[in-house]
């Protein structure tokens, strides 16, 4: 018996060391690739897909909402245009170097930035109206504990959109292509999605993985 709990506490500890390797791995991956990120992802033809695909976030005047997963900052003068002077725009990332360049640029509205692990934001419990999470979902590598911190801190009747610029198939496949820390890094398809929403107890609301266009919605409860 003895021996056997010695065992499980060795895997335990080799499990969580594994973890913190590879979460470590990934931060100096972005921090390694923001000033390259910065240069590709906020191109005219990037930023014009972002300003079509925005609409869809279904986001309105007042509303305080979380960037989760901001990178460089691309999609924040986005969402603080949707919100306007009356609503609060939250800025999360585990990336120091991505945070840097984002928090240098000049924005139009009520923005704050923190560097965070997304399982563990420090934000009060039902504090948000929305939470975007722009091409960062595929990232995180504890998804399901992720979905339970984006439902902690969502009000009842809030709303979590998870969105990326390329289906799951194609997505992954890029990832695969790109290996190392981000080898490994899975955009669910709309079955598993739905499941990870219901297990999270979330109200699945859309389910849409196209080609070009990933979005997925999802509710608290009221």
């Amino acid at each position: 018996m003895k021996r056997l709990i010695v065992l499980s506490l060795l895997w335990l500890l080799i499990t969580n060391a594994c973890a913190v390797d590879a979460k470590e791995e990934k931060e100096m991956f972005f921090d390694s690739m923001a000033e390259q990120w910065e240069g590709t992802s906020c191109s005219k033809e990037e930023l014009g897909k972002i300003e079509k695909i925005v609409p869809l976030f279904g986001l309105q005047e007042g509303e305080v909402v979380l960037d989760a997963g901001c990178g460089t900052g691309r999609i924040i003068p986005f969402l603080l245009k949707a919100v306007g002077d009356r609503g609060h725009v939250y800025c999360l990332d585990f990336s120091q170097k991505m945070l840097e360049i984002a928090r240098q640029k000049e924005y139009s509205g009520n923005v704050s930035f923190a560097k965070s692990d997304i399982t563990q934001m420090p934000l009060p419990s039902e504090s948000l109206d929305r939470i975007i999470c722009f091409c960062t979902f595929p990232h995180i590598n504890n998804k399901m504990d992720a979905l339970k911190e984006f439902f902690r801190v969502l009000r009842p009747g809030g709303v979590l959109i998870i969105c990326n610029l390329l289906g799951s198939e194609e997505l992954n496949a890029m990832h695969e292509k790109i290996g190392g820390a981000v080898a490994g890094d899975i955009s669910p398809g709309a079955e598993e999605m739905e499941w990870l929403f219901l297990e999270s107890n979330f109200t699945p609301v859309e389910l849409l993985d196209s080609r070009d266009l990933y979005i997925m919605k999802a509710k608290k409860r009221p």
